[in-house]
């Protein structure tokens, strides 16, 4: 599975994880790498929806159970 995911997370959703991960906000996220909110919010369902969790602590819980992000 783990490798499956790889392939499937893209490089901006597993940011996002990685600085959600960090205590990092949406809104600390978007000032931090200019990316949109929307983008950043679309990052986040995307990568829920791959890792099958429930919300972004979930998604984030996963990740870093697969090494995923640190």
């Amino acid at each position: 599975m783990k490798d499956n995911l790889l392939q499937e997370l893209n490089a901006l959703e597993l940011r996002c994880l990685a600085l959600a991960a960090r205590g990092r906000t949406r809104n600390d996220i978007t000032l931090e790498t200019d990316i949109s909110h929307d983008r950043i919010d679309d990052a986040f369902v995307s990568a829920m929806r791959k890792l099958q969790a429930g919300n972004v602590a979930e998604a984030i819980f996963r990740a870093a159970r697969m090494d995923l992000i640190s």
